[in-house]
């Protein structure tokens, strides 16, 4: 409540507004990077949705109407977030990209004007809020990227800094809560995001034990017994929540970790996304040039790399006053400073060595990913000054203390005005619909993902021919292969995303049932009476359970008649995943009630 009573808050959150004006004109931003991705994203999700499936793992017209295992590789939460949106607010798939834009941008002013009002005060809480909203390569991100994901994934890093810092400082049940719920979130809005940040997580919350084991008076002395349970003491309450938060995301995570071998992994990190191809050059990290082209190999890349001259500035200000000054912020001004450092060396040819030889850095795919980390820095540095300008008080002041934050949120503002921009342009063929989907996919070679089986990656289908012409899809057997088989005669009953059932005739042994559907870990196969539905056999199928060139099934039967049903279920990681989830949602709950007890007894001694 105190968030809502501060003036401070609400101003930071209607200075959103330059940054959210250009979703609201008219039209859809068509040409950015991922905003047809965004809008099939969320068609996709819904036609699952629709079937009762919250949280989806197939997606089942990527591929040309093969299907692919996206969600189950690709974390869910900017497209749970979007169809959200677009089924509560009754909007249309383009607005509905475009209101999870403003939504992300929004949360990143709260989350950081929280995370830095809890180290700084209001004053600095409203610049950093602003700044971290006008920071270039966010604008980059929701404008010319449109990565709904990363968008998302950015807004909330500041919150899971500010649980963590909260966690060592006032260890109890509801700061363990705020730590688990958050740092469950990045990982559930973006893989990438989650990889790149926890190691700065980490030492974050290293310096932050540092800092509080030095400010404790009469401290034991280092290295002993007792200066050791001091340190796991404060350790003991965001470590608990860290892991609760994994355990929270254990559903997607652990699934994501164990099962994204069975897909294509040339498609994701081969030709086009070498990294080497990629890196960008110092002078890019200062110019100040803007375009909406996609990253190109040399020094002309059409996409901005720019740091931003106002914020860069006061970044360096922020050395200043950490050179000429010490106190309680000293420690985490130094950490921000050598993160800022260390990100923008990461995204430049100089980390080659590093890309090549330090295990996960190159997970990141692009080296510019990296600026998501110098975003966060620069947001964090941009009120430091204020320390000096304030006299390092926190406490609120009269209007005449509110005039310097509000110029350099203005200044920080205007030096970004020249990006407030999107490109909106008319729809491309099909638009947002399936046939839009089919066209998108063979015109970009883009959401074609193929599983491990697959020697080709598929150009077309039968199915995206349905597509085009308006058909829905009824069977996804493969009829042309069935008619051509004189022993075997099949019939579909029923069809969903992730199952279907047909009743087969099998005039000879060793037949088989060929489906237009992509083989992946989970597809299953029941054997069942025709009469009375009975189960006769069951069993998962696998690699073999194949036909070339596109991995697609095909499933054995016996000879007879049979009914035949295949569906895409769980499999053991998963059912791991989820058990562990809902056990950890248990311990969240059990958590929060003795909190909210503890709380309760607290105020009763009181009176």
């Amino acid at each position: 409540m105190r968030t809502l009573r501060s003036p401070s808050f609400w101003t930071a959150m209607l200075l959103t507004i330059f940054a959210i004006a250009p979703f609201l004109k008219p039209g859809y931003f068509w040409a950015a990077h991922d905003a047809r991705h965004d809008v099939y994203f969320i068609l996709q999700y819904n036609i699952t949705w629709n079937e009762g499936i919250l949280f989806p793992r197939w997606s089942p017209d990527w591929a040309f109407g093969y299907g692919y295992p996206f969600f189950n590789i690709y974390a869910p939460g900017g497209a749970f977030l979007g169809t959200l949106l677009y089924r509560t607010l009754h909007l249309s798939l383009e607005n509905a990209v475009k209101a999870t834009f403003i939504v992300t941008l929004l949360i990143s002013a709260w989350a950081m004007w929280l995370f830095v009002r809890d180290w700084l005060g209001e004053r600095a809480a409203l610049v950093a809020a602003v700044a971290y909203v006008y920071v270039p390569y966010h604008l980059v991100d929701v404008y010319v990227r449109a990565a709904m994901a990363e968008s998302l994934a950015l807004a909330l890093l500041p919150l899971s800094l500010w649980a963590v810092r909260r966690a060592v400082r006032h260890p109890g049940a509801i700061n363990i809560l705020w730590v688990a719920l958050s740092y469950a979130a990045i990982h559930l809005s973006s893989n990438l995001v989650a990889l790149l940040f926890t190691p700065v997580l980490g030492l974050y919350l290293l310096a932050l034990l540092c800092q509080r084991y030095f400010s404790v008076e009469q401290r034991p002395r280092l290295l002993s017994f007792a200066s050791l349970r001091l340190c796991v003491r404060y350790l003991l309450a965001p470590a608990a929540g860290l892991a609760l938060g994994v355990a929270l995301a254990a559903f997607f995570i652990l699934p994501a970790l164990a099962e994204n071998k069975f897909v294509n992994q040339e498609q994701w990190y081969g030709g086009y996304y070498d990294f080497h191809e990629h890196f960008v050059y110092f002078a890019q990290l200062f110019d100040p040039r803007w375009g909406y082209g996609i990253s190109t190999p040399g020094p002309n890349d059409p996409l901005s790399y720019q740091l931003g001259l106002a914020l860069f500035a006061l970044a360096a200000l922020a050395l200043w006053v950490w050179w000429r000054r010490s106190g309680e912020h000293r420690g985490e001004i130094g950490f921000w400073l050598l993160i800022l450092l260390g990100s923008a060396w990461l995204t430049t040819g100089a980390s080659t060595l590093a890309w090549d030889h330090v295990p996960m850095v190159n997970m990141a795919q692009f080296p510019w990913r990296y600026l998501t980390l110098a975003a966060l820095s620069l947001a964090i540095l941009a009120p430091v000054i204020l320390i000096v300008i304030d006299g390092g008080s926190e406490e609120m002041g009269g209007a005449r203390s509110w005039l310097v934050p509000l110029i350099l949120a203005g200044l920080i503002i205007f030096a970004s005005s020249r990006y407030l921009n999107i490109q909106t342009i008319d729809p491309p063929p099909g638009g947002a619909t399936l046939a839009g989907l089919m066209e998108f996919e063979r015109s970009s070679d883009e959401m074609t993902g193929m599983t491990a089986t697959a020697r080709e990656i598929a150009a077309w289908s039968p199915l995206a021919d349905l597509h085009i012409a308006g058909v829905p899809i009824t069977s996804q057997v493969d009829y042309g292969l069935v008619q051509a088989n004189p022993d075997l005669a099949v019939d579909a009953r029923a069809h969903s995303v992730t199952s279907e059932t047909v009743r087969v005739w099998a005039d000879a042994p060793g037949q088989r049932v060929p489906f237009y559907r992509q083989w992946y870990p989970g597809w299953t196969a029941t054997i069942m009476d025709p009469d009375t539905g009975r189960t006769i056999q069951r069993f998962a199928l696998t690699p073999e359970d194949t036909r070339p060139p596109y991995g697609l099934l095909d499933v054995p039967v016996p000879q007879g008649d049979s009914l035949l049903r295949i569906s895409f279920e769980d499999t053991p990681v998963r059912k791991v995943g989820k058990a562990i989830s809902l056990f950890t949602i248990a311990v969240l709950v059990i958590c929060l009630g003795w909190g909210a007890s503890q709380n309760l007894r607290g105020k009763q001694k009181k009176r």
